[in-house]
C-alpha cells in the first residue's frame, strides 16, 4: 500500500505534476540544506530565482553534519517544499546548489553548486570525534577544500566551486589540484548584503535601544574549541556589569551550531547572569549582521563573523581564538595577527574604550579587499553562473541585493543597578552638578563602586531577589498599577522596606515622583506618611528640551541623582532652583518639589 507521503511525492515529482500545478516550471532548482548556518548562506543566493516562473525551487536535507538538526524546523518556518534526500539521488534536476560539503553529494545526478558558509574557506576540519582528521602526509584539511569532499572516485563532484576571492585558487589547489577546472571567483552575496545595510545603521540601533551618545558591544562566539564560549564564558557577565548601563548597550551572537549542539535552553543558562544584567541575546539564524553594521566595537574569537566586522571596518578586539584551528593563509589567521587582544586579567572597559578610540579607519581594507571579490556585484555573478549551468537565459530583472532585516534580540533592561555618584562643582560657573554612572547587578556578590564615589542600590520592584530589594536604597517602578496611585504606592514600599530610603514612581512622561524617607528638609503640610511625596522633573537646555521618554537619560538615573543630593546632607528644597546631572558624556537639568496634587502626571509612553 502506497503511503500519503509516497503518494504526495509520485505527484510532486511524476507526469502527474503536471495536471496539478497552477503554473508548470520548466526547470527544477534542488537546494541541499546541511545545517542552519548553510541555509542562512542559500537564502542570500536565493534571491537570484527570484520572479522567474521557470523555475520550481526544491528543497531537500542531507545526513552529512553533525550540527543538522535545527534545518528541517527552519525550513518549515520559510514555507519551503522539502523533499527525502532519498527522492533528491532518485531523480535528476537541472541544477543544484549547497552551502555544505559533507554527506554523499557525489549521489546526486545533477549539476552541483558549492558556495561557501563563512567569509571564504578558513577553519580546519573536524571529525565528529572532535581530533583533527589528517591528510597524506599529516596535513590539516581546510573544510571545504579537502580532496575526499570534492572528488568521489576520481570524479570532482562539484559542477562549479564557488570562491569569495583569487586568493583561494592557491590554497585550493594545494590541496585538490583535480579540482581547479571548476573553480569560479563570485565574491560573497552575505557581505554584499551587510555592505547594503550600512544605511539602516541607525534604524538598528534604534532597534538595539542604543542612543546616539552609546556605545554598541557585540559580543560574538564561533563554535568548539578556541571559541569565546569556551575559553571564556564568564566574560559576557564581566562586560556587562564592567560597563556603565547609560553609555554602553552590549548584544550576543552566538554560532547556530552551539545552539543546535547544546539547545536553546544551555546557551539561555550559560549566559543568564549576563542577560539578567540587561545582555542582549540574538537568536541564531539571523539578527547578527544588523548588529555588526550597528556596532561600535566587535569582541570575538576566530569564527567569520570577526572578519566580517573587520571587512566593515568596525573595530574588532580579540577575547578568544585558536591560531590551530584555521588555515594560517586564510584571512581568519590574517585577522588574528592583526586585531588587538583582549586581556582578561586587566580592567575591560579601559580595554574596550582603547579598541573603539585606537581604531585606524581602513586598519583592515586589504584584508577585506583579499577576502571577497567583487564586492556588490557578488549575486549578479552566481546568477550568471547559475543560469549558464541550466543553460537558461538570464531574466531581465536587474539583480538587487536586499538589505537585512532589523534584529529581533531576547532580553530586559536590568533590574537592579549599583549607582556611582559624585557631586561636584563646575570648573566654569561654580555650581554644583551630579554625575552619575550606573552599573548593572545580577548579585551582590563582587560589586563595588568607585572609591572617590558614593554608592547605592537601585531596584525596580520587578526584581525578583527578595534579597535584593531589600537591600535597596532605592526602590523604582517603571509600570503602573491600576488602582495603585504613586502617592499609595511610595508610602507603602517605604513601610514594606525599612531598609529603602527613596521610593520613586518613573513611570509618568516628563517626570518622577518619588517619597523620602526621614526628608531633612522641612515637611510642606501635614505629613500622614513617612516623607513629603516631591516631584522630580527634566528641564529644557539652551540646546533644546530633552523627551522624558525617547531621550537618552533615562528618569531612573534623576532619581539616584536626588538620592545622591539628599545622602549628601543638602536640602531637598534648593533643587527648586535646579540642579545639573551628568551622564557620562550627557548633561541635562532637573528640578524637584513638593507634588501638585491637582492632577495625575501623565503615564510614559515607551
Amino acid at each position: 500500500m502506497i503511503s500519503i507521503d509516497q503518494r504526495w511525492l509520485q505527484v510532486l515529482l511524476g507526469p502527474e505534476g503536471v495536471s496539478r500545478s497552477t503554473r508548470v516550471a520548466s526547470h527544477t532548482v534542488l537546494v541541499v540544506v546541511h545545517t542552519v548556518t548553510a541555509l542562512t548562506r542559500l537564502l542570500d543566493v536565493l534571491p537570484a530565482f527570484l520572479g522567474d516562473t521557470r523555475l520550481r525551487i526544491l528543497y531537500t536535507i542531507i545526513d552529512g553534519s553533525p550540527f543538522g538538526p535545527g534545518a528541517a524546523e527552519f525550513l518549515a518556518d520559510i514555507g519551503a517544499r522539502v523533499i527525502p534526500w532519498e527522492s533528491a539521488v532518485a531523480n535528476r534536476f537541472d541544477l543544484a546548489v549547497a552551502a555544505g560539503r559533507s554527506g554523499d553529494l557525489h549521489l546526486l545526478s545533477t549539476p552541483l553548486v558549492v558556495i561557501p558558509h563563512g567569509a571564504g574557506y578558513n577553519k580546519y576540519r573536524k571529525q565528529e570525534t572532535g581530533n583533527r582528521k589528517q591528510e597524506t602526509g599529516n596535513r590539516k584539511q581546510v573544510y571545504g577544500f579537502a580532496h575526499d569532499q570534492l572528488v568521489h572516485d576520481g570524479r570532482v563532484v562539484p559542477t562549479a566551486i564557488v570562491l569569495s576571492h583569487a586568493e583561494q585558487l592557491n590554497r585550493l589547489g594545494r590541496s585538490c589540484p583535480q579540482a581547479l577546472p571548476v573553480a569560479v571567483v563570485a565574491g560573497d552575496p552575505c557581505y554584499d548584503r551587510m555592505l547594503a545595510s550600512r544605511h539602516r545603521r541607525r534604524e538598528y540601533r534604534a532597534v538595539l535601544g542604543v542612543h546616539s551618545d552609546q556605545k554598541l558591544i557585540v559580543l560574538t562566539s564561533t563554535w568548539g574549541q578556541g571559541s569565546l564560549l569556551e575559553q571564556a564564558v564568564e566574560l559576557p557577565a564581566r562586560i556587562v556589569t564592567d560597563l556603565p548601563m547609560d553609555e554602553y548597550r552590549v548584544v550576543a551572537a552566538v554560532h547556530p551550531n552551539v545552539w543546535v549542539h547544546h539547545g536553546a535552553f544551555e546557551v539561555r543558562r550559560w549566559l543568564a547572569e549576563a542577560m539578567q544584567a540587561g545582555l542582549l541575546l540574538l537568536p541564531p539564524r539571523e539578527g547578527w549582521r544588523a548588529a555588526i553594521v550597528a556596532a561600535d566595537l566587535v569582541v570575538g574569537d576566530h569564527g567569520s563573523v570577526g572578519v566580517y566586522a573587520a571587512a566593515l571596518d568596525r573595530p574588532v578586539l580579540l577575547a578568544a581564538g585558536d591560531p590551530a584551528e584555521v588555515d594560517p593563509a586564510g584571512s581568519t589567521a590574517r585577522l588574528l595577527r592583526l586585531a588587538p587582544v583582549l586581556a582578561p586579567a586587566y580592567p575591560l572597559r579601559r580595554q574596550i574604550d582603547d579598541a573603539i578610540g585606537g581604531h585606524d579607519p581602513g586598519r583592515y581594507a586589504e584584508l577585506a579587499a583579499d577576502t571577497f571579490a567583487l564586492p556588490g556585484e557578488s549575486l549578479a555573478a552566481l546568477r550568471s553562473l547559475l543560469y549558464r549551468l541550466m543553460r537558461l537565459p538570464e531574466p531581465r530583472r536587474t539583480v538587487r541585493i536586499r538589505s537585512v532585516d532589523p534584529p529581533t534580540p531576547e532580553g530586559r533592561a536590568p533590574t537592579a543597578a549599583l549607582v556611582s555618584t559624585e557631586i561636584r562643582a563646575q570648573a566654569a560657573t561654580g555650581d554644583l552638578a551630579v554625575a552619575v554612572s550606573r552599573f548593572p547587578v545580577a548579585d551582590m556578590a563582587g560589586h563595588s563602586g568607585r572609591p572617590d564615589a558614593d554608592v547605592h542600590l537601585a531596584v525596580d520592584v520587578a526584581e525578583s531577589d527578595l534579597g535584593m530589594l531589600e537591600s535597596a536604597d532605592v526602590l523604582l517602578r517603571r509600570t503602573p498599577t491600576a488602582g495603585f496611585p504613586a502617592e499609595e504606592w511610595t508610602a507603602s514600599v517605604l513601610a514594606d522596606y525599612p531598609g529603602c530610603r527613596v521610593a520613586a514612581d518613573v513611570t509618568a512622561a516628563g517626570r518622577c515622583l518619588l517619597r523620602l524617607r526621614h526628608r531633612p528638609a522641612p515637611q510642606v503640610g501635614p505629613a500622614q506618611h513617612d516623607g513629603q511625596v516631591y516631584e522630580v522633573r527634566q528641564v529644557d537646555q539652551p540646546g533644546g528640551p530633552l523627551a522624558w521618554s525617547a531621550g537618552p537619560v533615562a528618569a531612573e538615573t534623576l532619581v539616584s541623582a536626588v538620592y545622591a543630593w539628599v545622602v549628601g546632607g543638602r536640602p531637598l528644597d534648593a533643587l527648586a532652583r535646579g540642579v545639573d546631572v551628568r551622564v557620562g558624556a550627557l548633561r541635562t537639568r532637573i528640578t524637584a518639589g513638593p507634588r501638585d496634587d491637582d492632577a495625575d502626571p501623565p503615564r510614559r509612553t515607551s
